[in-house]
């Protein structure tokens, strides 16, 4: 049995009895249509069973209805979160949506954005890993792609970008530790040129610059054998730290699990906190202290700026560049407690 013939936008204008016109400009999503047309518009295309020939939209030049998501890591929480999101959001307003993970490598994110944009997609989500401009960035909007960067700004491009309070959240969680009674805190992360680590670095160093008291940061430490050596090195030293405070999920994590081989107490023993609130954050013993960002509302503001951005190609309608920034919260809980005796 052959499949079912799809209805025509001919036959969806004839039964909402509209110009063909008219049914375009609904399915394109033109701000130009009245909502009462809109929604008889609408209502033929549920009644046929109307859809779009995508195929047949490329041929004529037209972008898919797609948005592509490039993300430098997909295990990470934040990140996943963040296209579940994006993905939800886009299914609402009809697009699907192409995701894939740059693995933190610059150039394979440079050759995604160009994929994506070879493949005629509607618009473009990216957190970059990159931390110098490229002139492949401007190449990419002068196809007339629309592209919107989160979580950290895009060098070298003149996009619209959703970032947290990076500097501030870390400033609040440091002078949050310091209240406590600490002197010796020692900031711990991966790498400096991640445009929110920098920041969260910028802010740790402030707060301690502030209260008179010398800042330590520890970068470069990917896997858990690194964090675990360096933890190992820092309980050896005389006149060790009595604070620890990571500065993103995953090393937060592995700091944890290394404390906790070689059981030191906590907070008796050493105070922990982090940045990037997680999931077991409250539950695990002690409830670990962290500045919370919200992945969903990032993703939420970055596709509503996006598809405003995809309108605004299709109209022609253009505006400068807007930068969202978004507050955090320090999420106190007991990991943080006044030097112990045994780390004095």
């Amino acid at each position: 049995m052959s499949e079912a013939r799809n209805p025509t936008i001919r036959e969806v204008a004839k039964l909402a009895r509209v110009g063909l016109m008219t049914v375009s400009r609904v399915i394109n999503n033109h701000p130009s249509v009245r909502p009462s047309t809109r929604k008889k518009v609408e209502i033929a295309i549920a009644q046929l069973g109307y859809r779009q020939n995508e195929a047949a939209r490329l041929l004529k030049g037209q972008r898919a209805k797609m948005i592509g998501l490039i993300v430098p890591d997909l295990s990470d929480a934040f990140f996943a979160s963040c296209a579940h999101t994006v993905q939800h959001i886009a299914r609402m307003h009809g697009y699907m949506t192409l995701v894939v993970s740059s693995e933190r490598d610059a150039d394979l994110e440079f050759q995604q954005g160009e994929l994506m944009a070879s493949r005629k997609v509607s618009g473009l989500l990216i957190v970059t890993s990159t931390s110098r401009g490229d002139e492949r960035l401007k190449h990419l909007q002068s196809t007339g792609l629309a592209i919107v960067a989160f979580d950290r700004p895009l060098p070298g491009a003149d996009t619209d970008c959703v970032v947290v309070e990076n500097r501030l959240g870390a400033e609040e969680a440091t002078r949050h530790v310091i209240e406590h009674g600490h002197s010796r805190i020692v900031c711990v992360g991966y790498d400096e040129e991640t445009y929110t680590i920098y920041e969260r670095i910028q802010g740790y160093t402030h707060q301690m610059n502030a209260s008179g008291l010398k800042p330590e940061v520890a970068l470069g430490l990917l896997t858990f054998e690194e964090v675990r050596d360096w933890v190992k090195h820092l309980l050896g030293r005389t006149n060790r730290p009595t604070a620890i405070f990571s500065l993103n999920h995953r090393t937060a994590v592995f700091v944890l699990r290394a404390l906790a081989e070689m059981q030191i107490k906590i907070p008796e023993e050493m105070s922990v906190l982090g940045f990037d609130d997680f999931e077991l954050a409250s539950v695990i013993t002690p409830p670990f202290t962290t500045v919370a960002q919200s992945p969903v509302e990032v993703a939420r503001r970055s596709m509503a700026l996006l598809l405003e951005r995809i309108q605004g190609v299709k109209t022609g309608a253009a505006s400068s560049p807007a930068k969202i920034l978004l507050p955090v919260k320090l999420m106190v809980r007991s990991s943080c407690a006044p030097p112990g005796k045994a780390a004095s």
